[in-house]
């Protein structure tokens, strides 16, 4: 048995905020933005109303809604974040009760960075293959924007707000290869120490602490080395080679990344679609949400060839064969 993807959904604030909009905090401009990075804009949640589990509430329920199914059908929840409202409940169990899941739901998030969704994927096709669960909820839900900051025009450029979401079923098909890969030895160089706390806001030292810290350059060279060769190990894994892949599906954190990636593998760009432009870096809800806008475009259709790869803090990077 494997998981069929059988509906996606996404949700992102109805905030924007343009390249423009950043220069008149720091000192940038649309120009350099986009030649470095290839994003345009980025959505931004409002803090009180659109939290972490409010957006995967809503991403859930339009992945049910496009499942054709009901809330009450999910038997399992899995969601990945690194910024969720508060430590517990869990964002999964949040959305159970968003989507009108029942007790007999389980429900956990797990914490793996922008790879979250595929940790969160995988993690469900091994109960699905075990036949513990026949229908489950992968979720992945960001607020990006409450751990930026604001003065660092390094890392307030990157990230976006926003949710992605799938349904998967049991059904019979090749299952998903897949390979994870961790080194904390070099994690340092993409960090962030602290939860936001709202009664500690007005300490400037412990507000330091909860911004991230990146070593950008550090961070590109990994993941223009990694993603590639993560990439080949899974298709051969697989036994699948990479003229036959449809589309590769990338961690939609910066164009610079995904080009060099395509010409290493000696792929045309045009395999891997790309949203960053509109979302920016939103983590762990990017790949859910680039594959609900591919669906919603028509991109998407039953047994194409996927590639699903991520990078993140951790450092950790992931990939997955999957047929769509």
């Amino acid at each position: 048995m494997t998981g069929k993807i059988i509906g996606l959904g996404s949700y992102l604030p109805e905030k924007v905020l343009t390249n423009d909009d950043l220069s008149l905090l720091v000192e940038t401009s649309d120009e350099w933005i986009q030649e470095r990075t290839g994003i345009k804009k980025r959505h931004i949640s409002d803090h009180k109303t659109e939290t972490t589990s409010y957006m995967a509430g809503i991403a859930a329920q339009r992945a049910v809604e496009d499942a054709g199914i009901e809330g009450s059908d999910i038997d399992l929840i899995v969601a990945a974040s690194t910024t969720p409202d508060v430590v517990f409940p869990s964002i999964a169990c949040m959305v159970q009760k968003a989507i009108g899941a029942g007790e007999d739901c389980g429900c956990f998030d797990v914490n793996s960075a922008c790879p979250g969704w595929i940790a969160a994927f995988l993690t469900a096709q091994s109960f699905i293959e075990a036949g513990r669960a026949k229908k489950v909820l992968v979720v992945g839900a960001e607020t990006l924007s409450n751990y930026v900051d604001w003065t660092d025009r390094g890392t307030c450029i990157l990230f976006g707000d926003g949710a992605g979401c799938a349904v998967l079923e049991a059904s019979e098909g090749i299952p998903v290869s897949s390979i994870m890969r961790s080194s904390c030895e070099r994690g340092d160089c993409l960090f962030c120490a602290n939860m936001k706390q709202p009664d500690r806001l007005d300490d400037e030292e412990f507000i330091k602490t909860t911004s991230f810290q990146m070593a950008g350059r550090d961070v590109f060279r990994f993941a223009v080395t990694e993603v590639p060769k993560i990439i080949r190990d899974v298709l051969k894994k697989a036994q699948v080679p990479a003229d036959e892949i449809d589309y590769f599906i990338l961690h939609q954190a910066n164009a610079r990344i995904i080009e060099a990636t395509a010409k290493k593998l000696k792929i045309g760009l045009d395999k891997f679609p790309m949203t960053l432009q509109e979302t920016g870096n939103t983590s762990s809800a990017s790949i859910p949400s680039l594959l609900s806008t591919m669906k919603k475009e028509g991109k998407l259709q039953r047994g194409q060839k996927l590639v699903i790869a991520s990078f993140g803090g951790g450092l950790t990077w992931d990939a997955a064969y999957l047929e769509y």
